[in-house]
């Protein structure tokens, strides 16, 4: 990415240019930066102002005034490929600021394919930006030509260059600049011995932050004081005084539950974990197909757009913005979307929704005016992109990229509450859509808007997750096995609490910082201890670098892991990368990481709470249970997620107790623990006959009758609550369904022996397969019924020519109180699977009632 300016011409073409006003503490700025640097021998000091509150523009302004118009070459670092674009961007409306220059040659480098390399660099350039990781790797690197001679890079002929012009460093995310190679390249050190400070003596530094402050002292003594890499704060402008003069807004996160159960397979797991990727592409498609979360975001919206106003959403594939606009639209919402161009075959449907640049700018627009209420968006504006009277931002997915979050968050806090726009704006509303995840992922948390006190913030969601991933793996085994494994006490599956980790890792070119949870239990706590001051004590420098191998990290943490602990402490199955990242942490921060103690712990003794109901009766215990899993004091709905599952643990827990009052002990591994019922898992023959006759021999899902002559298909009882998830042998929990259907309902809890679905939104359409011995009505049946959860189909009509395969126009009749809309958006859908997988190709219409 590279332009040659014409200045002058710039400045014809504009000849009534107005430069852009600038906010009070943004004038006080320009003022402190002019007082501060003399240009006569090396300065470095930190402008800090807060996320929002316009470092880029105040600094290049700024820059262009005062440094550009003296033919100094800039160099402006960075450390993700995002945040060079919009210096880029910044640097390019604001050249008309330039006075004496008559051309300004600027040009961004990094590894991203739409930028230049290092190779394009010329000494003509004059703005150079570029990631710090780009230019750590491209100074000093002591590499030979094939002569043997030594070679230097056109990074370093430019910084050569700059000798004799002058040289303006600018780092942007300033707090960056203790990192082991950010530091290195600044003012040298272990991996360069002679930083561009040495390099270009008449150099001036400039670094942009939230915050000059740290709380833990190695990075707080690296950056700030005489002879560090900034000798002063130049000036500061704090939040609160910003918020008050209503040019900033006050941040409020909303968490949303969307009820889906996600899962990632071994290696999409360890790339997600171990080597900080985000969502594979496939997951995350299946997460913007589901239905269920589509309705649910658009029901979210439509139901307090009162309080939401106008929003931006955040999608992660085109049909998913379709969607939810076609969705918003139906329920008068004026919304629209914007996406990136599709390439497809013009017969593709694909093509037909593509959008061109053209089209994208104009809806922009019309959001930008008013005319739209919604603007939906995939990932198009987390860059540059600002619309200051923008309410709320609904994030409608988790992300591991801190990045990635901290620029979705930013639209909603960047230019709010302009005075200028005649709009005073107090809260942004920053919306979270929240998935269960079958395993433990860290994904990126909100940093409390900004880095205003260094350290990122957590609301605690990943070690509550933790521990119900961990207890409920631990059920099922005991469901699974049907015996008491253990006489290990309850409060030995809760955590002693968890340290947070900090650390920073180059990756893809960009520098991303971590905030990570290590879990630990009572038996490991003395062992980290230990790890901790032993470790503390030593030279770590080799773990401090961002850019340590995948082998490094496998062979020195395991090295440690084996020093320190033994097989039974990895119970998470993660110790080893457990240990990398206390290792990364101590070396990087200097310090110990902060350990929180589960404060709630004692309370969540469910041993105890089974001592204390084992002489009630089962109503009494019940009702108890109940309370106590309903409780905003207690964790146990985060742990369990729902009360089956509470109920089944609570039963394990009683039987346990009922040994200790017996026996005086829990005897090991030859106790049967029939954990839901007395009577077992299988309900009697004479239940199940009683069964069948109540359900007249009849499927309660798709309406097949026994018959005898067709011997693959069968009439099975099923549990309606599953025997894992606390269903008992009870009549009201069985049903009779045929093995088709049994077979697609697995464990879930679903009760076709009621007509009107419990569900307050629809959940995606199962178009199942046809099976042999099937009508038409039993498939149709069975897909209807899934669908809503409960036996929702009253009778399907046909109205035939005579022929049976070609009948007109059928009819799908719903019992009342089921939303026939929820049907009637895939009514297309039903259609084209029954005249092509149901062979009624001659079918004109299916009404649906």
């Amino acid at each position: 990415m590279y332009n040659k300016i014409d200045i002058e011409y710039e400045k014809l073409k504009n000849p009534t240019y107005i430069p852009k006003s600038a906010y009070e503490h943004q004038i006080d700025a320009f003022k402190k930066l002019s007082d501060f640097y003399d240009f006569k021998s090396h300065q470095s000091g930190i402008l800090a102002l807060p996320t929002g509150a316009g470092k880029t523009f105040t600094s290049v302004n700024w820059i262009c005034r005062n440094v550009l118009s003296k033919n100094i070459k800039v160099v402006w670092l960075a450390h993700t490929s995002h945040l060079l674009e919009q210096a880029y961007q910044e640097f390019s409306q604001n050249i008309l600021e330039i006075p004496h220059r008559k051309t300004l040659n600027i040009r961004v480098v990094s590894s991203n394919p739409k930028h230049d390399g290092v190779k394009d660099i010329e000494n003509a350039d004059d703005v150079l930006i570029i990631t710090t990781q780009t230019a750590i790797s491209n100074y000093k690197t002591a590499g030979l030509d094939l002569k043997g001679e030594g070679m230097i890079t056109n990074f370093e002929k430019f910084l050569i260059h700059s000798q004799s012009t002058g040289l303006f460093l600018v780092l942007d995310e300033a707090h960056h600049a203790p990192a082991y190679g950010c530091r290195n390249l600044l003012i040298g050190g272990t991996k360069f011995s002679e930083g561009i400070r040495q390099f270009v003596p008449n150099a001036n530094f400039l670094g942009l932050t939230a915050t000059p402050t740290y709380s833990d002292k190695h990075k707080r003594g690296l950056l700030l004081g005489v002879d560090k890499i900034f000798s002063n704060i130049i000036h500061e402008a704090k939040k609160p005084n910003l918020q008050e003069k209503g040019i900033l807004a006050h941040e409020k996160y909303y968490e949303v539950q969307t009820g889906e159960v996600f899962d990632l397979d071994d290696k999409d797991y360890e790339a997600v974990v171990r080597e900080h990727k985000d969502l594979p592409d496939n997951v995350v498609t299946k997460m913007a197909e589901s239905q269920q979360r589509n309705n649910l975001i658009v029901e979210e919206y439509v139901t307090k757009k009162e309080l939401y106003g106008k929003t931006i959403i955040f999608a992660d594939r085109w049909f998913q913005c379709v969607d939810l606009k076609e969705k918003l639209l139906k329920r008068g919402v004026k919304a629209d979307a914007i996406y990136s161009h599709i390439d497809a075959s013009s017969s593709d449907i694909r093509e037909r929704n593509k959008r061109t640049s053209t089209e994208n700018g104009e809806i922009l627009e019309q959001f930008k005016k008013g005319d739209l209420a919604v603007l939906i968006n995939v990932k198009m504006l987390t860059e540059g992109t600002d619309v200051p009277d923008v309410d709320t931002v609904f994030i409608t997915r988790q992300t591991t990229s801190q990045i990635l979050l901290t620029q979705m968050i930013g639209r909603a806090l960047r230019g709010t509450a302009s005075q200028k726009n005649g709009k005073i704006k107090d809260i942004a509303n920053i919306v979270f859509f929240e998935d269960t995840w079958r395993r433990l992922i860290n994904f990126a948390q909100v940093e409390g808007g900004g880095i205003e006190d260094d350290e990122p913030k957590t609301k605690g969601r990943y070690p509550m997750e933790w521990i119900s991933i961990h207890l409920v793996e631990e059920l099922s085994h005991k469901l699974d096995n049907g015996r008491l494994y253990s006489a290990n006490p309850y409060l030995s599956l809760l955590p002693l609490g968890w340290y947070e980790t900090e650390i920073s890792i180059s990756i893809d070119d960009d520098l991303a910082r971590f905030k990570e949870f290590i879990v630990v239990n009572e038996d490991a706590k003395p062992k980290f201890e230990k790890l901790i001051d032993t470790k503390l004590g030593s030279n770590l420098s080799e773990w401090e670098d961002e850019n340590l191998s995948d082998d490094f990290l496998k062979s020195e943490g395991t090295k440690v892991m084996n020093i320190f602990f033994d097989d039974k402490d990895n119970h998470s199955g993660t110790l080893d990368f457990d240990v990398v990242r206390m290792m990364r942490h101590l070396a990087q921060k200097g310090e110990a990481p902060k350990f929180i103690y589960f404060e709630e712990r004692n309370a969540h003794n469910l041993a105890e709470l089974a001592h204390i109901l084992l002489s009630e009766n089962q109503f009494v215990i019940h009702d108890k249970l109940e309370q106590e899993y309903s409780s905003t004091n207690r964790l146990w709905s985060k742990f369990y997620k729902d009360f089956n599952r509470f109920k089944a643990r609570f039963d394990v827990e009683v039987n346990k107790a009922i040994q200790i009052h017996r026996f005086g002990k829990v005897q090991e591994l030859n106790i049967s623990a029939p954990i839901i019922t007395e009577t077992g898992r299988e309900p009697s023959e004479e239940v199940k006959e009683r069964v069948r006759k109540r359900d007249n021999y009849t499927c309660q899902c798709c309406g097949y009758q026994y018959d005898k002559s067709i011997r693959s298909r069968k009439l099975e009882i099923d549990h309606i609550v599953a025997y894992h998830f606390g269903g008992d042998n009870t009549e009201n929990n069985l049903q009779v369904l045929c093995s088709a259907c049994n077979k697609e309902k697995k464990i879930s809890s679903i009760n076709f022996t009621i007509h009107k679905t419990a569900m307050s939104v629809p959940k995606d359409l199962s178009l199942l397969s046809c099976i042999n011995g099937d009508t038409y009505a039993n498939v149709l049946q069975r897909i209807v019924n899934f669908f809503y959860h409960c036996n929702a189909v009253c009778v399907i009509n046909t109205v035939d020519n005579g022929k049976i395969k070609y009948r007109d126009i059928w009819e799908i009749e719903l019992y009342s109180d089921n939303p026939t809309e929820w049907l009637l958006n895939h009514k297309q859908s039903i259609l084209d699977f029954v005249q092509n997988s149901l062979n009624y190709p001659k079918l004109e219409d299916i009404t649906i009632k």
